[in-house]
């Protein structure tokens, strides 16, 4: 699944489920264009340039958060050690839980359906997201399906 880019090798599978910040980011790319490429070329006051300046800066500093540390977060499930680890590449990977601790979470606290994996002791204090939200309509449905088909049976097999 394209949206996920999942790996599947022998020992491992990852997959990365916030990718689709991608189309976020981009968007906010093009309004950052506008802050400082077109901007200075508006006949509009300093104090409104200046403004539109600060924006930007704003959104520059969004988009490096947002690229860093939350679209490119890969989950591994290694079958050798049965652990479960989030890789930021280049900064760290850390050690989530063991295979016999994984409890998949059903999270709809903000209305739509998103999964989530948590330790079974600690399930309801820190869960780890493993798709994206999942609206109510059609196009969330197929989303779903297609996700539960392409990664979540394969993932669940797999850490058993």
């Amino acid at each position: 699944m394209a949206l996920y880019n999942l790996q599947i090798s022998d020992g491992q599978i990852s997959f990365q489920p916030n990718l689709s910040y991608h189309t976020k980011i981009k968007i906010f790319l093009a309004g950052i264009f506008l802050c400082f490429a077109v901007a200075p070329f508006l006949p509009i006051g300093y104090d409104v340039k200046r403004i539109l300046y600060l924006f930007g800066g704003g959104l520059c500093c969004y988009v490096a958060y947002e690229f860093l540390f939350l679209a490119n977060v890969t989950l591994i499930f290694d079958r050798d050690t049965r652990k479960v680890y989030r890789k930021i590449p280049g900064i760290y990977t850390k050690t989530l839980m063991d295979f016999e601790e994984i409890r998949l979470v059903n999270d709809t606290s903000y209305g739509t359906l998103m999964y989530t994996i948590g330790a079974k002791s600690t399930r309801f204090i820190k869960n780890y997201p493993i798709s994206d939200f999942f609206s109510d309509n059609k196009k969330g449905q197929k989303k779903q399906l297609e996700f539960e088909t392409t990664i979540l049976e394969p993932l669940m097999e797999f850490v058993k």
